[in-house]
């Protein structure tokens, strides 16, 4: 019976604090109800549909992230307003009027102690930036005078220490409030920044504080003493710290591997584009990520001829760039005095087959080879797999098909030939799918016809006049679009 009228005298005590609180709120900036706080409200109200149960006093949740944010958006007595909606919420769970009162009390004055160090501290229409440490200043003086209240009726009830009480359910309190601070911080910017809309964003958010608060729950049951967690927590972080640095020396080593490669690969590029006799040569080659599997080259063949190169590897990134280099050596391996391309191509195949015979994954080079010999002026190309060679001028475009087929699939293949007489002036383009490939926003290709058209267009400018429009123009379809495969560009022209 003494508790019971103890317990009733301290929540009439608290209750009498909060009406004080109130009324002072309302003299300092009464502030009418809008329906914006009417959201706000609503919002409090749901937030305390995640409960924790407490020895005692029954059920009790925490749902200041939407109170501090409205003290943040609208002031301390919409704030008051908030916190009571929430703690009349405990009708929901208990009948007993005691335990509605004091966690409507309870709410209530925390509240505004918080509100009045919120509003000292934070300058009256400053920027957004300028309310973030006054809020998590408030934060700490409600999670105070919460819990202290709310120890000082469980030693009553319990007649137990107040200390003891705040220390067994209380002490990890704090992280789960900073944590509600900065969701309030969240929700307040979401509000300015969206109006109304903003509230219903920032409603998932607020179940990660109720699942912080469960854990720190959860720990004060068990009575986990804060020596042995601190010194789990020790362990545990030195063990993170640890394992952090072994992934981060790890990342930088594969990082640095990775920027070698990088810079492998582009050494193994042609230096300098060559200025044969009769012949204007220009490319350009993208890579989707720092390697890639596209090729170019140019290799001279020994007795005065050039060799035009233009490559793709099946799939990106680091394994297509070691095919590539793969391949890149055996080509400069084959190509000799006397040799057409078709010879080439299938000494290549043959060698590039047997090295990739027995890997897990299929890999395949498509390739196109054209020889151009300044004697005769003449141009003979072969294809394996790859795109079209496309020749354009005066005349239109029109396609050379390849008529071999992809490299390294298996031995013994044929890679006929085409000779292309071709005028001063006309031009010829190897590529790579990455051109034509290239994708709309809507998923539509950019395709050979369009490549064609932007080539038909050129025939009159210069070849690095073609390469940027052709870019240009792929880029404008992608709109915001990224990339999707590496791309290359050659662009060769009869002077």
């Amino acid at each position: 019976m003494r508790k019971r009228t103890a317990v009733s005298l301290y929540v009439a005590a608290v209750a009498l604090a909060a009406a004080g609180c109130s009324a002072a709120a309302v003299l300092h900036n009464p502030t009418p109800l809008s329906l914006d706080i009417v959201a706000f409200l609503v919002l409090g109200v749901l937030s305390e549909l995640r409960e924790v149960r407490m020895p005692l006093v029954g059920i009790v949740t925490l749902s200041f992230v939407p109170v501090l944010a409205s003290l943040i958006v609208f002031g301390l007595w919409p704030a008051l307003v908030i916190a009571a909606a929430s703690g009349l919420t405990t009708a929901w769970f208990t009948r007993d009027p005691t335990k509605i009162l004091f966690n409507v009390s309870d709410y209530v004055v925390s509240t505004f102690a918080a509100g009045l160090l919120y509003l000292a501290l934070a300058p009256a229409g400053g920027s957004f930036m300028s309310k973030v440490i006054p809020a998590f200043a408030a934060t700490v003086v409600d999670y105070l005078v919460n819990t202290v209240l709310l120890a000082g009726v469980l030693a009553l009830a319990s007649e137990d220490s107040p200390v003891r009480v705040w220390r067994q359910n209380y002490q990890w309190a704090l992280p789960s409030y900073l944590t509600g601070s900065t969701l309030a911080l969240l929700l307040a910017g979401l509000y300015l920044w969206l109006g109304l809309p903003g509230i219903i964003l920032g409603i998932p958010p607020l179940y990660l504080i109720y699942y912080s608060f469960d854990i720190y729950m959860k720990r004060a049951h068990e009575r986990v003493t804060f020596d042995a967690e601190r010194d789990s927590f020790h362990v545990e972080l030195s063990a993170s710290v640890q394992l952090h640095e072994k992934l981060r020396d790890a990342q930088l080593k594969v990082a640095a591997e990775i920027e070698r490669a990088r810079r492998i690969q582009t050494d193994l590029l042609p230096a300098a584009t060559p200025t044969p006799e009769g012949l204007e040569l220009t490319q350009r080659i993208a890579f989707l990520g720092e390697m890639g599997g596209d090729y170019y080259d140019y290799i001279p063949c020994g007795d005065g001829r050039l060799a035009i190169v233009c490559g793709d590897v099946m799939g990106k990134g680091l394994a297509a760039a070691l095919i590539m280099a793969m391949a890149r050596s055996l080509l400069h391996d084959a190509i000799a005095p006397g040799k057409q391309p078709g010879e080439i191509m299938a000494e290549v195949n043959d060698s590039l087959a047997r090295d990739l015979e027995g890997q897990r994954l299929p890999y395949f080079l498509t390739l196109a080879l054209a020889i151009y010999d300044p004697r005769d002026r003449s141009l003979v190309v072969a294809g394996g797999g790859h795109n079209p060679v496309l020749v354009f001028g005066a005349g239109g475009v029109r396609g050379v098909p390849a008529r071999g087929a992809a490299l390294g699939v298996r031995t013994g293949l044929q890679f006929p030939e085409d000779r292309l007489d071709l005028a001063p002036g006309d031009s010829i383009a190897l590529y790579t799918d990455g051109l034509t490939e290239a994708r709309a926003p809507g998923g539509a290709l950019f395709g050979l016809e369009q490549l064609e058209e932007t080539l038909r267009d050129c025939h009159l400018r210069s070849l690095d006049e073609t390469l940027d429009t052709v870019w240009s123009r792929i880029e404008a379809f992608r709109a915001e679009a990224s990339p999707s495969d590496d791309a290359t560009l050659m662009l060769a022209r009869m002077t």
